[in-house]
């Protein structure tokens, strides 16, 4: 594992970014001069968010042996009041009918083991360079 992304620019307003064994396409809405052929980087992450709560959502069941059918996630946003932020995230987790109620709360602790939200919470430092 490299530790990096490197980033090709495609025709018009697509993107790719490309890991060790994966590439993901990027493109921009219509409004904003691309195809809307692909998620732009604002749903990319909105995404990796959601996937990784899950993830940890399905890991939790898994080690428990509970059901996950029905299982569902979302991740709902606010903008601040200008518009140009998200402000505020919402998990709201459905759950199975018959779900033992011992598990909820721990179920909802699992969502907060993603490491994509505790970046938020802890944010990195951001190096720009030219090379």
């Amino acid at each position: 594992m490299t530790n990096e992304i490197k980033i090709e620019f495609g025709p018009g307003k697509k993107l790719s970014a490309v890991g060790d064994d994966y590439c993901i396409d990027v493109d921009m809405p219509v409004t904003e001069g691309g195809e809307g052929s692909a998620p732009e980087p604002t749903q990319l992450f909105l995404a990796s968010l959601a996937t990784c709560a899950a993830h940890y959502a399905r890991i939790f069941c898994e080690s428990k042996s509970l059901p996950m059918d029905d299982l569902g996630l979302k991740i709902r946003y606010k903008f601040n009041d200008e518009g140009n932020q998200i402000s505020k995230f919402t998990y709201e987790l459905t759950i199975p009918e018959g779900f033992p109620e011992k598990y909820k709360a721990a179920l909802l602790r699992a969502l907060d083991l993603c490491p994509i939200k505790k970046l938020l919470l802890s944010p990195p430092a951001f190096q720009l360079e030219i090379v």
